[in-house]
């Protein structure tokens, strides 16, 4: 008898959980949809209401004469520098916006170039494989920009259909004049900002740039303040959309919000020190790394002057050099707090005096080989180094299909490292040939 129940039994189980199983999984489809509805939903939502308020909104300050012109006279006077011609205005809509974006991306990087920056990056595991970096910077900066300047037409751009209070507009659109009495003053485009190998150098005087116009937006509304709208204010910033920015790996957050972050304490500290005088020599002898943005009490009293590392470039008919490029201090921070956390990594980051990194990729998709020269002020931080950097690599997900090597000679630490072994003994060959010639 209870083997007969066991055998009735049993099937009827297997019913079961086999329309429980489905039921869950219809279940999970059924979510995933509505999920995929809300999200439609909540853009519509925004389209009508940015429609709304386009509609409905008072003026822009560019297009009140008045009023532009005092922000324009604010800025000026905040900044302690003259315009010396009309500032050029154009209006367009927000989704015009990525077309732009592209075009200044394919002026200076092609898609091939793009793919390799991005293995490059994910060698060092600050992205994961196969990231398409370009549609992910545009999606970051699509939702980030509230308003440009173009140094290359000198123009300054903002949106018709987009509006946020009018303290911020202000703000804003300081923010954007301050950029142009730079360009005015000093020429933005003699600047390295698009230097392809040396991000450090790039991200630096960006940082300059950036910070510079950021305290002054920020003074600029400060003047024209109403307390009663502070709040209102304050909750238009906490509403921005930053789906997209939150949803990159965390070295791109950081990179996209380092000119204006650290920036901004960056250009406070030189106007504390010395006014407008001392901003102003920091575009006349500009920051080199971003060592000197993250201290600019150093900086003050004398600039950073990394060691320059080079790296012979490696002969090799299956291995095409895809990456050359230095991290510097901000870079080598996010490496090592894959291993040590971020406060010990942004300690022993600051003992950070050079660097130079080479990628390789044998054939198309292949694996990568990196090469990675480090300096450091001294013999104990390049200990240090080794061991931190040992164990980045130890806690990546990849970590046990990649083979690696470093060498330590003073205050000089290489590291090879690739999945495929036979990358680190090309490159010691390599190597040992040059010290024998």
């Amino acid at each position: 008898m209870k083997k007969f129940l066991l055998t009735l039994v049993c099937p009827i189980l297997l019913v079961a959980l086999g329309i429980l199983g489905w039921s869950n999984i219809e279940q999970r489809r059924r979510l995933n949809e509505l999920r995929a509805e809300v999200q439609q939903l909540e853009l519509q939502r925004r389209d009508l209401q940015r429609q709304v308020s386009t509609t409905q909104r008072d003026p822009k300050p560019e297009e009140q004469v008045e009023t532009r012109k005092l922000i324009e006279e604010q800025a000026s006077h905040q900044r302690g520098l003259l315009y010396k011609s009309p500032v050029q205005y154009k209006m367009i809509e927000r989704s015009q916006l990525r077309a732009v974006l592209v075009q200044k991306a394919q002026e200076q990087y092609s898609a091939q170039e793009m793919r390799d920056y991005s293995r490059s990056l994910a060698a060092f595991g600050l992205i994961p494989e196969n990231t398409d970096l370009l549609k992910l910077l545009l999606s970051v900066y699509g939702e980030q920009v509230a308003a440009f300047y173009v140094p290359e037409e000198h123009v300054l751009y903002t949106f018709k259909d987009q509006a946020w209070t009018s303290g911020l507009d202000k703000m804003i659109l300081a923010h954007e004049l301050t950029h142009a009495l730079q360009d005015q003053n000093f020429d933005l485009q003699k600047y390295p900002l698009k230097v392809k190998t040396n991000d450090d150098l790039a991200l630096a005087t960006s940082a300059l740039i950036e910070g510079d116009a950021t305290i002054a937006g920020l003074w600029v509304y400060g003047e024209n303040l109403e307390i009663g709208s502070m709040f209102k204010d304050l909750g238009t910033m906490l509403g921005q959309d930053t789906r997209q920015l939150m949803a990159a790996p965390p070295f791109v957050q950081e990179m996209v919000k380092f000119p204006y972050q650290a920036g901004a304490q960056f250009a406070l500290a030189l106007y504390m020190s010395g006014g407008n005088d001392a901003l102003d020599a920091a575009f006349r002898n500009p920051p080199t790394c971003t060592k000197d943005i993250l201290h600019p009490e150093k900086f003050l009293q004398q600039h950073a002057s990394p060691e320059r590392v080079d790296l012979p470039q490696l002969e090799s008919k299956d291995w095409r050099l895809i990456g050359n490029n230095v991290l510097g201090e901000f870079g080598m921070r996010f490496v090592l707090q894959q291993g040590i956390g971020a406060f010990d990594a942004q300690m022993l980051a600051q003992g950070w005096n050079g660097d130079r990194y080479q990628v390789y990729e044998r054939g198309t998709n292949g694996p990568t080989g990196l090469v990675w020269a480090t300096a450091w002020e001294g013999e104990p931080q390049a200990t240090e180094f080794e061991s931190a950097y040992k164990k980045a690599v130890e806690k990546r997900v990849d970590s046990s299909a990649s083979s690696l090597r470093i060498h330590r000679d003073g205050r000089h630490v290489t590291v090879v490292q690739s999945p495929d072994a036979t990358f680190l003994d090309l490159w010691e060959a390599s190597h040992v040939a040059r010290k024998v010639n």
